[in-house]
C-alpha cells in the first residue's frame, strides 16, 4: 500500500457527512446527505435512527467509490450530542431518537430548577440540565411512554449508535458520558444522579465511557463489503462533533475558544478542572486530552436563526436555491450599518438552554419601525446571533484572547465574522475549510489503529481569514449589547406565561 487514507463520520442534526483524508489533513472525497428532522408535535425533535444509518451508509459509500477504499486504514466517527438514543435488549432502536433540541420534557427541568435538583445534578456534572439531555428525556418517557422506558437495555448517543451498526460493539466515550450522569471528578457514573432524576433503574444501561482514541472494535465483515470497505479495519470509539472539533483544530490548550456557527451556535472554551462552586452557566464535557475541561455554552439557535429569517422572506429576495438566497440576504444586510438601525433581535426561537435555562423563551425584534426593511431585520438576526455568543462567553467569566477560532457553516460568512469579532473584541478566525470535526473524528480513527497520534496537532495547511475588531463597531456593539440584556429582563415575564400555558 503507497500511503494510508483515513475515514471520518460526522453524524450532525441536519447533515451525515463522510471524508477521506490523507495524513496531511487533505480532503481526498467528501459526501453529505441531509438528515430529516421530524416534529410529530410543536417542541418535539426526533430523527428515525435507522435512516440516519442508512445516510452514513450512502455518505461512506459515496466517498470510497471516488478514492482507493483499499488504503483506508480506520474509521473515526463523531455527531451530535446529547438527546436519547435508545436500544432495547436486541440492540434495536425502541423508538426514534429525541434529539438534543427537544422540548417536551421542560416542566421537569423548570421543577427540578425550583426544588434544587438541578443544582444537586450539577455538583456531579457541572452543567445546567435543559430539556434536551437524556436524563430529562427519561423522566419524560416514565410517565407518557412507560411501556418504550421499560424496553430500554441500552442507552447511547448518536455516534454510539453507528459505532454499533459499524462493529457489533458498543461503547460511548467520556465526553458523549459527561452529560448529565458523569461525575466529573472521577470519571465514573454517579448512583445519585440516577436517583434525582427518577431513572435509578437505568443505572446500568449506560456503557462506561472510554478514550475516544482507543479501538471499539473492527470493521465487521458484512458491513465492510456493503461499504466498500477492507473487512477489519480498526473503528475508534470517537466523540461528540464539538469535541472532535478541537482535535481537528488542536485546541488541546487551557484558555483556547473555539465558536461553531452551525445549526447552534456554541462557545466552547478549554479550562483546568474545577472544584464545584454553585449553579454552573452551560453544560461540562471532559476534552479529549482527559485531563481538562471544555466549557460548552450552546444557544438554541445559532445558523439556524438566519436560515429561519431567509425561509420567512425567499420571494423578497429572490433565488433559484436556498444558497442563492442566502447570499442575497447576506449582501443585502451589509449595506445596513453596524445596528441595524436600533432593531434588536431576541434569537429564542426554540428556547434557551445558555447562557440561561428557559424552555419557554420566544424570539422577538424589537425597535421595528414602518421603514424598516428586510435587509435591516435580517441584519439584527445575524447581531442578535452574536451577542447571544457575547452573554455566553461573559458567563464563563473567562476574557477573551487576541484570537477565536470560529468554524461551523457561519464560518463562511465573513459579515458575521466581521460582526462577531466587533461584538467580541478579538479577532475570529475561520478557515477555508469547515471540516473540523470529521478531520477530528478521523484522527481518532488514525489513532485507534496506531498510525498517528491525534494529540499531536497535526495543523493542516490552512489559508485563516482573520475578521478583526472595528473600533466604531464595537463602541456601536457595547450600547446594542446593553440594550440587548435589558431586553431579555423585559421579555421574561412573557415567558413565564407561556410556560404557565404549557
Amino acid at each position: 500500500m503507497d500511503r494510508q487514507l483515513f475515514l471520518g463520520v460526522d453524524v450532525g442534526t441536519s447533515a451525515v457527512k463522510a471524508a477521506v483524508f490523507d495524513g496531511s489533513g487533505t480532503a481526498i472525497a467528501t459526501s453529505s446527505l441531509d438528515s430529516e428532522i421530524d416534529s410529530p408535535k410543536p417542541g418535539w425533535s426526533e430523527q428515525d435512527m435507522e435512516e440516519v444509518w442508512r445516510n452514513v451508509r450512502s455518505a461512506i459509500r459515496t466517498v470510497t467509490t471516488e478514492t482507493d477504499a483499499q488504503a483506508i486504514a480506520s474509521v473515526g466517527v463523531c455527531g451530535q450530542g446529547d438527546g436519547l438514543w435508545a436500544l432495547d435488549s436486541a440492540l434495536d432502536p425502541v423508538r426514534p431518537a429525541i434529539l438534543w433540541n427537544d422540548q417536551r420534557a421542560s416542566r421537569y427541568v423548570h421543577q427540578w430548577g425550583e426544588d434544587g435538583t438541578a443544582d444537586l445534578v450539577a455538583q456531579h456534572c457541572r452543567t445546567a440540565i435543559w430539556p434536551g439531555t437524556s436524563g430529562a428525556i427519561l423522566r419524560w418517557l416514565a410517565d407518557n411512554e412507560p411501556q418504550t422506558r421499560q424496553r430500554i437495555a441500552h442507552i447511547c448517543h448518536a455516534k454510539d449508535w453507528i459505532n454499533l451498526r459499524l462493529t457489533g460493539t458498543l461503547a460511548t466515550d467520556f465526553a458523549d458520558a459527561s452529560i448529565p450522569f458523569l461525575d466529573l471528578s472521577d470519571g465514573s457514573y454517579c448512583a445519585d444522579t440516577f436517583r434525582h432524576l427518577g431513572a435509578a433503574d437505568l443505572s446500568e444501561k449506560l456503557p462506561q465511557p472510554r478514550p475516544p482514541a482507543s479501538m471499539q472494535g473492527k470493521l465487521q465483515a458484512g458491513v465492510a463489503q456493503d461499504l466498500g470497505l477492507s473487512a477489519g479495519i480498526p473503528v475508534a470509539v470517537g466523540t461528540i462533533d464539538l469535541a472532535a472539533m478541537h482535535v481537528g483544530l488542536g485546541l488541546n490548550h487551557f484558555d483556547d475558544i473555539l465558536l461553531i456557527l452551525g445549526t447552534t451556535a456554541v462557545v466552547n472554551a478549554v479550562t483546568h478542572p474545577a472544584p464545584f462552586s454553585g449553579s454552573p452557566v452551560g453544560a461540562t464535557v471532559i476534552h479529549p486530552m482527559t485531563d481538562r475541561w471544555i466549557r460548552v455554552l450552546a444557544p438554541q439557535s445559532g445558523a439556524s436563526a438566519f436560515d429561519w429569517f431567509a425561509q420567512l422572506h425567499p420571494d423578497g429576495f429572490g433565488g433559484d436555491s436556498a444558497a442563492d438566497i442566502a447570499g442575497k440576504i447576506n449582501t443585502a444586510a451589509e449595506a445596513v450599518p453596524p445596528g441595524s438601525d436600533g432593531v434588536l433581535f431576541l434569537p429564542y426561537l426554540t428556547g434557551e438552554r445558555a447562557p440561561f435555562v428557559a424552555p419557554q423563551a420566544s424570539g422577538a425584534f424589537l425597535g421595528l419601525r414602518s421603514t424598516t426593511g428586510r435587509a435591516t431585520m435580517a441584519r439584527a438576526v445575524m447581531e442578535g446571533t452574536a451577542f447571544s455568543l457575547r452573554h455566553c462567553l461573559d458567563e464563563t467569566g473567562i476574557a477573551a484572547p487576541g484570537e477565536i477560532a470560529i468554524t461551523g457553516g457561519g464560518a463562511r460568512n465573513a459579515l458575521w465574522c466581521s460582526i462577531l469579532a466587533s461584538v467580541l473584541g478579538a479577532a475570529v478566525v475561520s478557515t477555508e475549510e469547515s471540516d473540523h470535526g470529521l478531520w477530528g473524528a478521523a484522527l481518532l480513527g488514525a489513532g485507534a489503529a496506531g498510525l498517528l497520534n491525534p494529540y499531536e496537532g497535526h495543523a493542516r495547511k490552512h489559508v485563516h481569514r482573520h475578521h478583526r475588531p472595528d473600533s466604531q463597531w464595537t463602541k456601536l456593539y457595547d450600547s446594542a449589547y446593553r440594550r440587548y440584556r435589558a431586553a431579555i429582563d423585559i421579555h421574561a415575564p412573557f415567558w413565564d406565561v407561556a410556560k404557565e400555558a404549557n
